[in-house]
């Protein structure tokens, strides 16, 4: 795989999930309704908010790391 072609799959990864993110009460809404679950949703909310963040946030140094290669390959 190219560097460009790894650069478009991390935007697209990235989309997707900010896509999650922004839908996760929506996503969990089913879980909120199950009576057993009752107090864990929001732990449960909580830690994919943090992971989906820390997801997204990777995905954005190594763009970042990959565009700068890219960048600096095509300058020589």
């Amino acid at each position: 795989m190219g560097t460009d072609e790894a650069i478009k799959k991390l935007e697209t990864s990235n989309q997707g999930l900010k896509i999650i993110l922004d839908n996760l009460n929506e996503q969990l809404a089913d879980i909120r309704l199950d009576p057993r679950l009752k107090g864990l949703t929001d732990d449960l909310e909580n830690l994919f908010y943090a992971y989906l963040k820390t997801w997204i946030k990777s995905n954005t140094e190594i763009l970042d790391i990959l565009k700068k290669e890219n960048n600096d390959s095509k300058l020589e």
